[in-house]
């Protein structure tokens, strides 16, 4: 499944939810409107000054409680939708062929050896065979760490440290892409 079948498939579940929500809040607005009305005019014949006035105060709070309340949820669910486009990125590096994790790997040890004169490389275990020369250790995840021969400067190119640098520059660009 390509890369624009997912934004496509993760945008249109994504709508389809804001709709819902936006369905449910909408409805529960006029609930809460039609009920306040029905206080507000059983009160009135009381006290209808004191009554109207309080009545009023109280609706717009119940309103407003009401748009931020589905507001939140809108963003929560945007934000849930931003993470499985992540984790879905993920899953596809995860399970790329071996040919191409090796490209991968050898992309992020050429990237580390420009910073790092003569560089070791470290991989997890279950890489060792796609990248040459690179010792192995249990990093636990999918990458390579470049380090100098003394051990003084290390840089962590794996996938779980990549995806999380670059998810603060992405995730913007995500959410104008998936909900613009």
């Amino acid at each position: 499944m390509a890369i624009t079948d997912i934004e496509n498939e993760i945008r249109k579940e994504g709508s389809n939810k804001i709709n819902r929500i936006n369905e449910i809040a909408n409805s529960n607005v006029k609930i809460i409107e039609q009920t306040i009305e029905k206080y507000a005019k059983s009160e009135s014949d009381r006290v209808m000054k004191e009554s109207a006035n309080k009545a009023e105060l109280m609706r717009r709070q119940i309103i407003a409680d009401a748009r931020i309340k589905s507001k939140q949820m809108i963003e929560d669910e945007k934000n849930s939708l931003i993470n499985q486009v992540f984790d879905n990125a993920k899953m596809q590096i995860l399970g790329a062929k071996d040919d191409e994790k090796k490209a991968v790997l050898d992309a992020l040890a050429r990237e580390g050896k420009k910073n790092i004169k003569d560089a070791d490389f470290i991989v997890d275990k279950k890489y060792s065979k796609l990248l040459k020369g690179a010792t192995t250790q249990d990093l636990g995840d999918f990458g390579v760490v470049v380090q100098s021969k003394g051990g003084k400067i290390r840089i962590d190119n794996t996938l779980n440290n990549r995806l999380k640098q670059m998810e603060v520059n992405l995730r913007p660009k995500l959410a104008g892409v998936l909900f613009a």
